[in-house]
């Protein structure tokens, strides 16, 4: 019986062919596209191009984050964004992202936001261009509810109302729904305000200010 061969030089070497394979392909599928251009300038068009998107998703990205902090600001609604909690849901800074750092959240809505202060006081917006499996990034807020979270989203990829374990506290805004959209909530983006309950919150901050 020959043992397996299990070094970082075999490893290696099969990363190396796997990338091989990969580039096989991609020259393959671009040469029915553009069969007169060499295959090391396909690979540069490929690479480019994945580039490219890459900015153009995070373009998206601050896009939406930077219309939505708009939005708060003109509507007056108290807010902190990038705010940080540690593995407790205690806020323990705002655009920090060292040791201590847990998770850090698009957006919490709620007065006296403040270092110290437990997430689950406030609502909280959670920004994603596109979710597929990066909203699970936020199985936090199982573990400490927040009195609202909302899923924000820019695509039809979020995940179903079952496993998203959709409630009146935890709901999805798209402005794409899917083709069986199966949301007990099916929020737009101009529904937001009314989730916010900006009425409420307005109210409180007169009060605190008298």
């Amino acid at each position: 019986m020959i043992d397996y061969i299990f070094t970082n030089e075999t490893i290696l070497s099969k990363i190396s062919n796997q990338k091989l394979l990969v580039q096989a392909k991609i020259i393959t599928e671009l040469k029915n596209i553009a069969p007169s251009i060499e295959n090391d300038q396909l690979l540069k068009i490929y690479d480019k191009s994945v580039s490219i998107r890459q900015g153009n998703m995070q373009g998206n990205g601050a896009f939406l984050e930077n219309d939505i902090e708009n939005f708060l600001s003109k509507n007056h609604i108290p807010f902190k964004k990038q705010v940080t909690i540690n593995n407790k849901g205690i806020i323990i800074g705002f655009n920090y992202k060292k040791e201590r750092c847990f998770h850090v959240i698009d957006f919490v809505i709620g007065l006296d936001i403040c270092e110290g202060a437990s997430i689950t006081k406030f609502s909280v917006l959670s920004c994603k261009t596109t979710c597929r499996e990066r909203w699970t990034q936020d199985e936090w807020t199982f573990r400490f509810p927040p009195k609202k979270y909302i899923l924000i989203t820019l695509s039809d990829d979020y995940p179903s109302s079952t496993r998203f374990k959709e409630n009146v506290r935890r709901k999805i805004i798209s402005c794409v729904s899917k083709k069986k959209d199966d949301r007990i909530y099916k929020l737009r983006f101009e529904d937001l305000r009314k989730e916010l309950n900006l009425g409420v919150i307005r109210r409180l901050c007169k009060n605190k200010l008298e």
